[in-house]
């Protein structure tokens, strides 16, 4: 019996390394590849390691002659954080909203939220683009932050009611008891309970905005407010050819925003998707 135990664990285990392996090769490749000149990139055999490391990848992709990741980065960082942001802030208050007060036609508005997933991508996006126009927010960042928090909202919401509704209502019953007004319940005594909740939904909506190219291509031009998904994808000069190391530089750069967020606040996203939203 023990003997089966061991050789089912190995089995698990082993296949489990070797799907790790082939989901990390690529990233490993991309991360080699960053350290070598076009001649070891574009050599008939390859290699792991680099003949000779160099860094001149990365110099183009944070220099103005090649991508000019900084203002891009920060472009991205200031769409995506405000996404985030409004969209923890509203799914916090519409989500505790829907948990606690039934008012009437309170199942319509729920239903109404999730199938406003369903206006999405293209068929939002010319009416979106007319809107941005008429208003004059277009090439912004505040039409990036909007658009995206139509994506993100809905979903917020609807998870963060389901986290709610695990919240026992004696807490509330009781900090009323004590003086507490509706609003200070919900940020001194329910939200502290659900930050794993709220935090696992401010993370999706950082990474959902952080991603976009499609919103960020068609509503921005200029430098101003282009992404670097925009940035790295035009990486191509008139005679197409590609600076592959470069582009191999900026991905990685890309990612390590979203590497760092995960690696901070990783205990609360795992908490946040493993319990909460059981109810619904």
């Amino acid at each position: 019996m023990q003997s089966r135990k061991i050789l089912s664990k190995t089995i698990i285990y082993g296949g489990l390394a070797v799907v790790m392996g082939f989901t990390l090769l690529p990233y490993l490749w991309l991360l080699v590849s960053t350290l070598k000149t076009d001649q070891e990139i574009f050599q008939v055999i390859p290699s792991w390691i680099p003949k000779r490391f160099t860094l001149v990848n990365y110099a183009w992709a944070l220099g103005p002659n090649g991508t000019n990741l900084l203002p891009l980065l920060f472009n991205s960082i200031l769409a995506s954080g405000g996404t985030a942001l409004l969209t923890g802030f509203f799914a916090a208050t519409g989500g505790y909203a829907l948990a606690r007060y039934r008012a009437p036609g309170f199942k319509t508005v729920s239903v109404a939220i999730l199938l406003s997933q369903m206006f999405q991508g293209p068929l939002i996006m010319v009416p979106w683009y007319k809107m941005a126009g008429m208003l004059g927010i277009l090439n912004t960042h505040q039409v990036l932050i909007l658009i995206y928090s139509t994506a993100t909202i809905p979903i917020g919401v609807w998870l963060m009611r389901g986290f709610f509704e695990t919240v026992p209502k004696e807490l509330e019953e009781a900090a009323s008891v004590d003086g507490c007004t509706k609003l200070a319940t919900l940020f001194r005594i329910v939200l502290p309970l659900t930050a794993p909740g709220l935090v696992s939904i401010i993370i999706y909506s950082f990474i959902l905005s952080w991603n976009d190219y499609q919103y960020a291509l068609i509503l921005t031009t200029s430098t101003q407010a282009k992404t670097v998904q925009v940035g790295i994808a035009e990486l191509m000069d008139s005679m197409g050819k590609q600076n592959w190391g470069g582009i191999m530089a900026s991905s990685v750069i890309v990612t390590i925003p979203i590497i760092g967020l995960f690696g901070v606040v990783q205990r609360y996203l795992i908490e946040g998707l493993t319990s909460g939203a059981v109810k619904g």
